[in-house]
């Protein structure tokens, strides 16, 4: 119990200075990959784009780990994979892939996980990043209550095309993704059951942890924390005002793919 509550009340501290953690973003900063940032008007974000109408139910146990669809991933360098893998040096790693197997958990959102593998010296690695498939705990004191936790994660329309953008989190750091069509024709049918009928391209940023001491609260996912080390915010992927995290939220581009299947990626009945 002391250490519970000793938990909640660095939280509770860290959440009283949540008016002065200032997000940037979109209005102030440019967009890589060629994309025009769009400011938010009047606090409006786009609402969540439902791509398959079959009920869910929060934290089903349906999901399974091992589907999902993987592709080949390609790294931005080499030295930038060095930089985010940073628990070890890389000699000369191949067989980069990517895995997305996502559910929804609720209003199109998407929680699961996106793996990054990769052989390097005949050993196969493998990072998992997660999103949760259930709501944040609720305490007193504490901010975002209730929320799904993979609230940020879901499919909205974006300068006319269907995309897709979220957070995923694992001990280490915090990715984004970023999944935009290469076509202008993406979707058909209507609002409550859209079909993705054009193939996209995958963009992967990554922002490390800063090596502390200090542990990550078991209470909330990185991009529900307001400061310290553990804090993976970013204004443009949280408000939809964008496709990708700014630089100034501490992110990095570490590369792209193609080719995933939707229906597979994101579970779809």
């Amino acid at each position: 119990m002391k250490t519970l509550n000793t938990t909640l009340k660095q939280f509770t501290l860290g959440s009283a200075f949540l008016a002065m953690s200032v997000l940037t973003g979109c209005s102030n900063s440019s967009q890589s990959n060629n994309a025009t940032a769009l400011p938010v008007v009047n606090g409006a974000i786009p609402g969540a784009y439902i791509i398959d109408n079959t009920t869910t139910t929060t934290g089903s146990s349906t999901w399974s780990n091992s589907g999902g669809s993987t592709v080949a991933f390609t790294p931005v360098s080499l030295s930038v994979m060095n930089e985010y893998v940073a628990t070890h040096p890389l000699n000369n790693p191949s067989q980069f892939k990517i895995n997305l197997n996502l559910t929804q958990v609720g209003t199109g959102r998407y929680g699961g996980d996106v793996s990054i593998s990769y052989v390097d010296n005949g050993i196969q690695y493998n990072g998992v990043f997660k999103a949760g498939l259930g709501t944040n705990q609720s305490f007193k004191g504490m901010y975002d209550n209730g929320k799904l936790e993979a609230e940020y994660n879901y499919w909205f329309t974006f300068e006319n095309k269907l995309v897709f953008t979220g957070f995923f989190e694992d001990q280490y750091g915090a990715i984004t993704i970023s999944l935009v069509p290469q076509t202008t024709s993406t979707t058909s049918g209507n609002d409550a059951e859209p079909i993705l009928t054009g193939p996209y391209k995958g963009y992967v940023y990554f922002k490390n942890f800063a090596v502390t001491s200090a542990p990550h609260s078991p209470y909330r996912s990185c991009w529900y924390t307001y400061m310290g080390p553990y804090d993976c915010r970013s204004n443009i992927i949280q408000t939809k005002c964008g496709l990708y995290p700014g630089s100034e939220a501490g992110y990095k581009l570490l590369g792209t793919f193609t080719g995933v299947d939707m229906t597979k990626a994101f579970n779809m009945q």
